[in-house]
């Protein structure tokens, strides 16, 4: 066949399945994601794909193998969005990361590189409510604002989370309480004039 007319060939094919198709195959993929868009996006790099291949398409299975097609491109589109979300995570933690540091007057304490570690083994929700405490000097009665809370149930969390910490430290509740209660303690070293 001359390349003109094999050319005209291969897109006559594809029209056909594409008109054929294009339903099935997008109705397939919107099942399959949350959001439209995605769909959308996948099913554009399906028939991409399908253009790609059309000599492949056999006769009597059209349909299906559009399914296949679309089955592979959607697993690389959540494989891309795993990456991306990954991605995502890793810059943001190290964007938080960053701030620690620049807001740290003892960046190289090793006392503070310690604290930073154990803190870091803490719920989420401990982390903050000792970060609000030592970086940000909140009373309890300020702290109760921020979260939410009644200032009994930040008492409470508070010293529950500075007895994790502790733990986490391998020092006794009492040590690391009384730290991260010294005004201007903001990294697990001691404050200025007490070292």
């Amino acid at each position: 066949m001359l390349p003109d007319v094999r050319d005209r060939a291969r897109r006559s094919r594809f029209e056909a399945v594409y008109n054929a198709h294009f339903g099935a195959v997008w109705a397939y993929l919107r099942r399959r994601v949350a959001i439209a868009a995605d769909a959308d996006d996948v099913a554009a790099q399906t028939w991409i794909a399908i253009w790609r291949r059309v000599d492949d398409l056999p006769v009597d299975r059209e349909l299906a193998w559009c399914y296949g097609t679309a089955r592979r491109c959607l697993a690389n589109h959540r494989r891309g969005e795993q990456r991306r979300l990954r991605l995502a995570h890793t810059v943001a933690r190290e964007r938080v990361d960053d701030a620690v540091r620049a807001t740290d007057p003892h960046p190289e304490d090793p006392r503070a590189a310690r604290l930073r570690a154990a803190l870091a083994t803490l719920r989420p929700a401990d982390q903050e409510l000792l970060r609000l405490f030592a970086w940000e000097q909140l009373t309890t009665a300020e702290i109760a604002v921020v979260l939410d809370l009644g200032t009994n149930a930040v008492a409470i969390r508070a010293h529950r989370a500075r007895r994790r910490l502790a733990a986490a430290l391998g020092e006794p509740a009492a040590g690391a309480a009384k730290d991260l209660d010294r005004p201007g303690h903001s990294t697990g070293t001691a404050p200025e004039g007490a070292r």
